[in-house]
């Protein structure tokens, strides 16, 4: 079995790096546009926290009007969508809509053809001042003229392999398109050690490196206007749907909360099945201090059972990006802007 993984391991690689070769020698094209685009991507499968990096940029360009351009993973649809605050998620995406949302007054748009999508944004808003492209670097008709590359702290990239033997989308060496590289998801490091990630990327001369960190915030109620400060010794009923838990069982279990996940595979569309499911073992808990807790992302679709839930309190709790060393790594990404402005 492993030697079957090995091969197709290897025939993807080489079918990747043709590809590659054939945008670097420009036989396939890369089309530019008159936009500052910021492409926030990776070059794994799986989760490396691009959406709360997406919203760590729209903050900081808050003062723009900012457009962000998703494929809509997760979603049942094909094609280019608006989203809208009350979207289906099963149509436009759960992240796509957990970023409008939480930004309504962004226009947020789906399309696996980049393209299309950045050309509808500049017809009907042509006012746009920066799209921000989540996921797009292997997506190489567009050019994007900012990349960012997530480098998952606990999954480092040079220790991974191609797919699907490991989950490298395409090989290390195309690191050299990115213009900064954070790596994400990090405990407290110490200066010499990410001095040592640094060297283990080979950067460029061209090219930053960044540090981030998950901050948890206090949990908020889905379907009311209550919160939890205090987030201790609870009884969890925890239901996510999103790459890896580790690190929020971990933070949940140091506060001294006993944890009953229920995870389904990554942008699971929930059915009333499973939440009866999850209802029935939520009540079988005699705990008074009985709580179901989610994530933010898997709130946008959870949010059709409140009729199911009715009754009951239900969470989730918020996060956001820390980047280390943020004021450099803030200058950067506002002197791309601001160099690149757009003439309209």
């Amino acid at each position: 079995m492993r030697f079957l993984l090995i091969l197709l391991s290897f025939v993807y690689r080489v079918i990747i790096g043709i590809r590659n070769f054939l945008f670097d020698w420009n036989i396939f094209k890369s089309k530019t546009y008159n936009v500052p685009i910021i492409c926030v991507g990776n070059i794994t499968s799986g989760g490396t926290g691009k959406t709360p990096h997406i919203e760590y940029l729209i903050h900081l360009l808050s003062d723009k009007k900012i457009a962000v351009l998703s494929r809509g993973y997760g979603r049942k649809t094909n094609g280019l969508f608006w989203v809208e605050f009350d979207s289906d998620p099963n149509n436009v995406g759960d992240e796509s809509l957990q970023i409008k949302q939480k930004f309504p007054n962004i226009n947020v748009v789906v399309s696996e053809k980049r393209r299309k999508g950045i050309e509808e944004i500049l017809i009907k808003f042509p006012g746009t001042e920066v799209v921000l492209m989540d996921d797009g670097y292997q997506h190489r008709w567009v050019k994007a003229g900012l990349n960012i590359i997530l480098n998952n702290h606990e999954h480092p990239i040079y220790s991974d392999q191609h797919l699907p033997l490991g989950t490298l989308r395409e090989s290390i060496s195309s690191l050299n398109r990115s213009d900064i590289i954070i790596t994400t998801k990090c405990p407290e490091i110490r200066d010499i050690e990410k001095k040592e990630i640094s060297s283990k990327l080979n950067l460029f001369a061209h090219q930053k490196s960044f540090f981030s960190s998950i901050s948890y915030q206090d949990c908020r109620s889905v379907f009311s206007n209550k919160s939890i400060e205090n987030l201790n010794n609870y009884n969890i009923t925890l239901i996510t749907s999103i790459a890896n838990i580790e690190n929020l069982e971990k933070y949940l279990e140091e506060k001294g909360n006993v944890v009953r996940p229920f995870s389904f595979h990554d942008h699971h569309n929930y059915t009333t099945k499973d939440i009866q499911y999850i209802l029935l073992q939520y009540k079988s808990s005699i705990s008074d201090k009985n709580i179901i807790l989610t994530t933010e992302k898997d709130k946008v679709k959870l949010t059709k059972f409140k009729e199911d839930f009715k009754g009951v309190e239900i969470y989730f709790v918020p996060i956001k990006m820390v980047i280390h060393n943020s004021r450099e790594f803030n200058n950067e990404i506002l002197k791309y802007v601001t160099t690149n402005k757009r003439e309209c």
